[in-house]
């Protein structure tokens, strides 16, 4: 029993001590603040679901992304995440190039916010952490038409089409930049993403073929392992801007909400327009 008891006794030591240092007592760590600005592609996307952007290049449009920059400064970004593949110091290079006014921006939003907002705030690098894996589209596509279901997904795009598409693109249309990413960066556009998994593409499939649910775990997967990258790069004391699409942040928000090593912050907050 003595020699039990000894045992629990530095079990639980361990364990406070491992307590204290994720819960801030220690003075030397300090928890990091994270922030995401979920995007639609400046360059066009393949998705099922997307706005057609007009030419970002042009002087309004320019002057509403400068507009953007500044006021995303206000959140103080240490290090600017952004959607590149993990591991792959291309995105980096271009950045190095472009703080030697040797780069002209492409139209990318990384780049086109991302680079300018790193070089505002003194940034050395920008920082890729993308995952990039195969989701099985195709075999959910051939599941529905083999067994005479796509109704399921024309119904589903229909739907989003008449209550997010629609109303996405006429609000693009009609604000400024900013002023469309407060908007698209709220709780209803958050829950619309993610229930074309969860209220739709989950229900596709049977007892025998759980296709849907193959896919949606397959999303999920992928932002697990977006978040992993990210917790690589994030050191004590960081202020973190991750800008991704956002339909990964809409999901990634409900992990760094329930975290308690991690400070999170709603970028929105430093998007007032006047």
């Amino acid at each position: 029993m003595k020699k039990v008891s000894i045992i629990t006794s530095i079990i639980l030591i361990l364990f406070n001590l491992n307590t204290s240092a994720q819960t801030g007592n220690n003075p030397e760590q300090k928890k990091p603040v994270i922030a995401l600005l979920g995007i639609f592609h400046f360059a066009g996307t393949s998705d099922l679901i997307s706005i057609k952007a007009d030419d970002l290049s042009s002087p309004q449009r320019q002057n509403e992304i400068t507009q953007l920059v500044n006021l995303l400064a206000e959140y103080k970004p240490t290090k600017i995440i952004v959607e590149y593949p993990y591991g792959n110091n291309g995105i980096d290079s271009l950045y190095q190039l472009y703080l030697k006014d040797s780069h002209v921006l492409s139209i990318h939003e990384s780049q086109q916010i991302g680079f300018r907002l790193a070089l505002k705030m003194g940034n050395k690098h920008i920082y890729p952490a993308d995952h990039r894996m195969p989701l099985p589209f195709n075999e959910l596509a051939d599941y529905l038409k083999e067994n005479g279901k796509m109704d399921q997904l024309e119904n589903m795009i229909a739907d989003l089409k008449k209550n997010i598409l629609d109303v996405s693109q006429k609000a693009y249309d009609n604000l400024s930049l900013t002023d469309y990413l407060v908007l698209m960066n709220g709780d209803k556009f958050d829950s619309a993403n993610k229930n074309v998994y969860l209220q739709y593409t989950n229900k596709m499939g049977d007892e025998k073929n759980t296709v849907g649910t193959n896919l949606v775990s397959k999303w999920w997967e992928r932002n697990f392992r977006i978040m992993h990258n990210i917790d690589r790069i994030v050191e004590p004391g960081d202020r973190i801007l991750v800008i991704f699409g956002q339909g990964h942040t809409a999901v990634l928000k409900d992990f760094y909400k329930s975290r308690d090593d991690i400070t999170y912050e709603d970028i929105r907050d430093y998007l007032h327009t006047k």
